[in-house]
């Protein structure tokens, strides 16, 4: 069989496939797998499996981990549609898929169409469209974290001015604070439900296993007078390979001591730096934070946890502070004890920080 992929110069937005049978494309695809994207997706992408058996309800996600950070959209069986917490909506099947197995979008459209009985549109028989192969994605998910690394930059680096300005927006460019773990990108691309919506400065921050491996890349889209950019997730995850466990990882922002502080995102890791003198990891989010492993030299971590309306912050520290101290390390949970403003969903240690400089700065008027 021959497989030509043709994109029609009249609409760049309309894929079409060949093979000896005939034609099929995107939209014939779409209107067969209405109805059934339940059982494309079974096929296609078995971890969505606890996804699929509890619709519309949250699930650990089957790409960072974590306990309820991903759900399908209840409509799903028209849409094939879901949502992470950490890398946003995924509005269709295809989308979804080039996200879970690191598929461009002809692969997704391939590997659909070779599950459907489609009918050719030209009176000849189904089309039997062989799907692209699915080990390869660890491969090309481990290259695009290697190109994205490759191509970024010292904090420090002339061209990193966008990532400086967002540091010190925050109060967090003080002389010595630890930020060369932190990588600047001047370019990043964006993708939003499998469609390419533009190119941003990044803060790039790498995700390590305990035992220092690097999993993924953590990423904080800017623009470039140094404000989070306008787009539906600004920080993102990169898919990592399917042969590494994202569990147990975190962001090593300093070389760990015998103490050790963790928190759940960049900006408090390095608010809690400030305010300690004392090394502390990002771990991502709050399913990330309950999984953390320290490293074995360390013997007393403290958990700088968000509060949070819906008590989610505290219940994952808790979690991981009860297994660190079943394992015979000293674990405390550390809260911010200021309120929660009114329309906000929580406070971290950052907000702590930055409530602490008003003050300082009030008081010296």
């Amino acid at each position: 069989m021959i497989l030509i992929i043709i994109l029609r110069p009249e609409d760049a937005r309309h894929w079409c496939v060949r093979d000896t049978a005939g034609w099929t494309d995107v939209h014939t695809v779409r209107r067969y797998a209405r109805g059934h994207w339940t059982q494309v997706l079974a096929e296609l992408a078995p971890d969505l499996e606890p996804a699929l058996d509890r619709l519309g309800r949250h699930v650990p996600c089957p790409v960072h981990g974590g306990r309820d950070g991903f759900r399908l959209f209840r409509d799903v069986r028209e849409t094939g549609g879901g949502v992470c917490n950490t890398c946003g909506a995924f509005s269709d099947g295809f989308a979804l898929l080039m996200w879970m197995n690191g598929w461009r979008f002809v692969d997704a459209l391939r590997a659909v169409a070779a599950t459907l009985p489609l009918s050719t549109g030209d009176g000849g028989s189904s089309l039997p469209i062989s799907k692209p192969a699915r080990t390869s994605s660890s491969a090309w998910r481990r290259a695009e974290i290697e190109k994205v690394w490759a191509e970024s930059m010292d904090p420090r680096h002339s061209s990193a001015a966008p990532l400086r300005r967002y540091l010190a927006g925050r109060s967090l460019n003080h002389e010595g604070l630890a930020i060369r773990k932190l990588r600047f990108h001047p370019g990043l691309p964006y993708w939003h439900n499998g469609r390419r919506t533009g190119s941003y400065p990044a803060m790039i921050a790498p995700v390590t296993s305990p035992k220092g491996e690097l999993i993924t890349l953590h990423r904080t889209y800017l623009t470039e007078d140094g404000r989070k950019a306008a787009v539906a997730a600004p920080r993102k995850l990169m898919a990592y390979p399917e042969d590494l466990r994202l569990a147990g990882s975190a962001i090593r922002l300093e070389k760990a001591g015998a103490a050790l502080g963790i928190t759940e995102g960049i900006e408090t890791a390095l608010a809690v730096m400030l305010m300690t003198g004392e090394p502390a990891w990002a771990a991502t989010s709050a399913g990330m934070l309950e999984r953390f492993e320290p490293p074995t030299d360390v013997i007393a971590l403290t958990i700088w946890a968000d509060r949070d309306r819906s008590g989610t912050g505290e219940r994952s520290a808790r979690i991981l502070a009860d297994r660190m101290s079943a394992h015979g390390l000293t674990a405390e949970v550390r809260l911010p004890e200021m309120a929660i403003p009114k329309g906000a969903s929580g406070v971290d240690w950052f907000d702590v920080l930055r409530a602490e400089r008003r003050c300082v700065g009030h008081a010296s008027l």
